[in-house]
């Protein structure tokens, strides 16, 4: 998958090259005008992202004296 958001400032701006692994193969482009500034959306990853970090760090479990007993395991 292959995308890019930009503002075309000019006509020649709308021409949009593409990585070479798309040659030979079909593709679909879809442009469309984006409902919010891209700062405040790039604003909004960043801060989702940081959230999931600051709650998987939290739980964070200390295995480094855990030992698997396969006997124990297979007890029924």
């Amino acid at each position: 998958m292959y995308r890019k958001v930009f503002v075309a400032e000019h006509s020649e701006d709308l021409m949009v090259r593409l990585p070479d692994e798309y040659l030979h193969k079909g593709i679909e482009v879809i442009a469309f005008e984006l409902d919010s500034n891209t700062d405040e959306l790039y604003a909004a990853k960043k801060d989702a992202a940081r959230k999931a970090m600051r709650f998987f760090d939290s739980i964070q479990v200390d295995l480094s004296h855990y030992r698997f007993n396969r006997d124990e395991a297979n007890e029924r």
